[in-house]
């Protein structure tokens, strides 16, 4: 498939959840479709397991590293032994999940790939890692994350998109991408995204 097409088919598909979503943000509609291509390609049940990240949070729940960014072993115990949180201890017994919670939180989900330990950082919408398969939800925490970089780094949610696609792909407007050109595709797919009818 070609990106014109992929452009064509997310906002065919995804068009009136994107524009209803970056309604409430200066974020074009265009640069969160391009986002969409770059990570799920506009699959709402995409998902992807990322080793570093479960490796991080066994760390944390090991009580080897203090936390794993905002989120510390109180976090982790509360979701995975399904507490309310903060949790101060680990219970005598454990649910039969906690392993597929904690597998849940190293994961990327949904159409931007969110990681799903987000889901318990301060203020994210959802409950469960998995409910960012829900479009919904998954915009609207990917608007809020982008939020939260551009204050962090001083970017213009409404210009600096090499930099926020960036942001979105390691965490620094100037980090490293895994693929050399994920920032010049996402950057030539929200053009293209924009010369759609």
């Amino acid at each position: 498939m070609s990106d014109l097409e992929l452009m064509q088919k997310i906002k065919a598909t995804w068009g009136g959840a994107i524009a209803q979503a970056c309604s409430a943000s200066s974020v074009p509609p265009s640069f969160l479709g391009a986002l969409i291509a770059n990570e799920s390609g506009g699959d709402p049940l995409a998902k992807r397991f990322e080793p570093a990240a479960l490796a991080a949070l066994w760390q944390v729940l090991l009580g080897r590293k203090a936390a794993y960014g905002s989120i510390d072993r109180a976090d982790l115990v509360a979701y995975i032994a399904d507490l309310p949180a903060p949790a101060i201890a680990v219970p005598a017994t454990l649910p039969n999940t906690v392993f597929q919670n904690l597998d849940a939180l190293a994961n990327s989900w949904g159409l931007t790939q969110v990681m799903g330990y987000h889901c318990l950082e301060a203020g994210a919408a959802p409950p469960l890692a998995e409910d960012f398969t829900n479009a919904g939800t998954c915009l609207k925490t990917t608007l809020s994350m982008l939020a939260a970089f551009a204050h962090q780094f001083s970017l213009d949610l409404a210009s600096d998109f090499g930099e926020l696609l960036c942001c979105w792909n390691t965490g620094r407007p100037d980090g490293k991408t895994f693929d050399p050109n994920y920032v010049a595709n996402g950057l030539a797919r929200k053009v293209a995204y924009e010369a759609l009818p």
